[in-house]
């Protein structure tokens, strides 16, 4: 009998439309067919005028609401801003809705989802958070937050010594990478407080969820412990793992084909399930992630022990494997039980072209779910695949491995980016059928910014079938050098991004000044003036290129007057862009940093997570390392003083060098010392930044484009050697 929890519903609705409470009905079907794996619901108005949603399961019902208010009461909910604003009466639907998903799972975020974007929820935001994945059908979350308890107990009944256990929790602003057996303890040692508040959290989310029939995906016990066990343990079969990145230490590998994993699992699942106050059917855990050394292991064999301890510890549960590169080994997944498995495959490619052309690994007959992975290090550019998304149900449906397809998973690294690209994601959840991407932007206008306006209409085109058609595969947007450690040539922020534009520019300028003619009602809503600046901030961002690309001329030709004019002028976009930037409450490095302090009751507490959110969103490390900038954000607060300083900085060596008559081969090493200095002291910063806008985005923005637009256009069409459309 599937879960019926009327109760939640409600709860559910009087939270997001109270006035509306009493306008539905919950209709719980009859058994479910068979044949339908996925969900199923219907929406239609009975003899009394209510609103019937109707489904087989509570998760059906909470989908249909959503349904309901996506695509009739065309209201929008987004990580990037909402608009709720709806009718007295509550707004009938004019035909029966019914809506059959082919996708048994869907599925809701990657682990590091939860530490670039997650990391210091409060209750509220979790609550707002998890019901909007009801709303969305979502039936699997992974949940981490409260791992940091289950490890100390797991850890302090196996003997292991309690002042080993603090420094092997990561704070949880890079607990993902811990959970995922990358590194031990980064961001510690938290304190006795921060561990009981994120326990307390985790239980919080994993009871909301099951109260909306959603199941939460609990850390699996895969064999990490502390690389140093041995020492504490000198009979335990370990396998080192070596480094991440050559930087980070791994945890080491229990062997799972000896005696003492199973008393390690035992005792894991036991405090897993203490902690959460119950089991799960679905646990996540991942080996070999990203590194580590498995040529002595029998890969197949420890598939199925790691199984066996999942289901001794809760029947009829499955392993959630995340399939990222080479992973899972091809060996290891041929042990697995495939009835009790499921691999997420992580998809980086938002090119429709080479979508169709690539090969999709089979996993030897492995039930898998098709994962989006649109945004790297919660990263602010625009960037997307609307025409690929538009057209996954007949891609996937139609594929040759069909019968292993069985789901849709939402894994990007960073949300709170690009609403466009995650609401049509959201609406495939509930359909077999191709998209008419042109018909459903029409509705998107009416739904985000609450009426049609053809000059939105034409910016969204624009923006659709240039920086949301990603022409060729790379990890994520093309990033802002704003953001990049300088030089005269960089063309990118990290390690692993592009280097190259792959849409024309003129277009996104064109997009601005469309948006930029919407209609007065259009311009007064809160997710126009996020769009706006988002857009007119991607201007700026693009304009960095060529203006860097003068400057690098006039160094090499030793013109003064032409470098400093330019130089300038790159810095004046930092001003710029902050002042767009900090008219709007969602793009400040204030709200980041309070809620990080707010995860502490005492200032040691506090200045030991805004201390770890500086560094996540700066350095990452610490270190000098491949990571630098790899989780870098467009705030206001962070580009007037991270990243505008060190720009300030490059720029007055290359002045005096061009005094001097030098060469760029001549750049002293006392700069990169003073630029590496000003980049970490920024973490042990504790000034504090706003936390409320300031300014009228839409005048802000009004002006700078007028000041940037002509200027963008000359620029681009001299330097259109940096633009190459795949």
């Amino acid at each position: 009998m599937p879960f019926c929890n009327e109760n939640a519903l409600f709860a559910l609705i009087r939270r997001l439309t109270p006035a509306y409470s009493h306008a539905f009905e919950a209709v719980f079907l009859p058994d479910k067919p068979l044949e339908n794996d996925g969900g199923y619901f219907e929406i239609d108005v009975s003899a009394e005028g209510k609103i019937m949603l109707c489904g087989y399961h509570l998760r059906d019902l909470t989908a249909a609401y959503g349904w309901y208010l996506k695509h009739v009461a065309q209201v929008h909910l987004s990580w990037a801003g909402d608009r709720m604003d709806l009718p007295r009466r509550p707004p009938l639907p004019k035909e029966k809705i019914i809506r059959s998903s082919p996708w048994e799972y869907r599925y809701a975020y990657n682990y590091c989802a939860l530490s670039y974007t997650m990391a210091f929820n409060d209750w509220s935001r979790w609550e707002r958070e998890i019901d909007f994945l009801a709303l969305n059908g979502f039936t699997h979350v992974l949940v981490t937050a409260g791992l940091e308890k289950v490890w100390q107990r797991t850890l302090t009944e196996t003997g292991y010594p309690a002042e080993k256990i603090t420094s092997f929790i990561a704070n949880p602003v890079y607990a993902a990478w811990w959970h995922m057996g990358n590194l031990e303890g980064l961001g510690g040692p938290l304190t006795q407080g921060l561990i009981d508040r994120e326990a307390e959290m985790g239980l919080n989310i994993v009871r909301r969820l099951r109260e909306l029939a959603m199941e939460p995906v609990l850390q699996g016990f895969v064999g990490l412990v502390p690389h140093d066990v041995k020492d504490y343990f000198p009979s335990l079969p370990v396998f080192p793992q070596g480094e991440w990145l050559n930087e980070f230490r791994r945890p080491a590998l229990l062997d799972p084909l000896s005696p003492g994993f199973e008393r390690w699992a035992e005792i894991w699942y036991r405090h897993l399930h203490e902690v959460y106050d119950g089991g799960s059917l679905a646990y996540g855990g991942d080996l070999f992630h990203e590194g580590g050394d498995y040529d002595e292991i029998d890969l197949c064999g420890i598939a199925g022990r790691i199984q066996k301890a999942m289901q001794q510890a809760s029947p009829g549960s499955y392993w959630v494997l995340q399939g990222w590169r080479a992973n899972p080994l091809p060996e290891l997944v041929h042990g697995l039980d495939k009835n009790h498995a499921l691999i997420l495959e992580l998809w980086k490619n938002m090119s429709e072209g080479q979508m169709k052309s690539d090969t999709l690994r089979t996993y030897e007959g492995c039930p898998w779910a098709w994962c989006e992975v649109t945004n790297f290090g919660g990263n602010h550019d625009l960037y997307g695949g609307l025409s690929l998304i538009s057209e996954l149900p007949s891609w996937l449906l139609h594929h040759p491995n069909r019968d292993q397809v069985c789901g849709l998973g939402l894994l990007s690294e960073g949300l709170e980016t690009n609403p466009i690209q995650y609401d049509l994601f959201l609406d495939v959840f509930q359909t077999d059928e191709n998209i008419d991407l042109r018909q459903w932007l029409d509705q998107y206008v009416v739904r985000r910014y609450g009426k049609p306006d053809s000059q939105v209409r034409k910016a969204l085109d624009l923006l659709a079938y240039s920086v949301y058609d990603a022409r060729r595969q790379q990890e994520g947007s093309t990033e802002s050098i704003l953001c990049a450690q300088p030089s005269l040539d960089v063309a990118k922020v990290t390690t692993w991004a592009s280097d190259q534009i792959y849409y024309h520019p003129r277009h996104v300028i064109q997009a601005a000044n469309h948006l930029l003619k919407a209609s007065p009602e259009i311009t007064a809503s809160a997710t126009y003036r996020y769009d706006l600046v988002d857009v007119v901030r991607q201007v700026m961002a693009d304009l960095a290129r060529p203006i860097l690309a003068e400057i690098h001329n006039a160094f090499r030709e030793k013109d003064v007057a032409t470098f400093n004019e330019y130089a300038d002028f790159f810095l004046g976009l930092f001003d710029d862009t902050e002042k767009l930037l900090a008219s709007d409450g969602h793009w400040l490095l204030g709200t980041w940093l309070e809620s990080a302090k707010a995860k502490g009751n005492t200032p040691a507490e506090k200045a030991l997570m805004e201390r770890a959110a500086r560094r996540m969103v700066t350095s990452w490390s610490g270190t000098i390392d491949l990571l630098n900038e790899y989780s870098n954000r467009q705030w206001a607060g962070l580009i007037k003083d991270y990243y505008k300083p060190r720009w300030s900085l490059f720029f007055t060596v290359c002045g005096e060098m061009l005094q001097k008559r030098s060469t760029l081969s001549a750049l002293e090493q006392d700069y990169i010392d003073d630029l590496r200095q000003m980049d970490f002291a920024f973490e042990a910063r504790r000034d504090t930044y706003a936390i409320h806008p300031r300014g009228d985005t839409v005048a802000i923005a009004e002006e700078l484009f007028e000041k940037y637009a002509p200027k963008a256009r000359g620029l681009w069409e001299k330097h259109h050697e940096l633009v190459s459309i795949g």
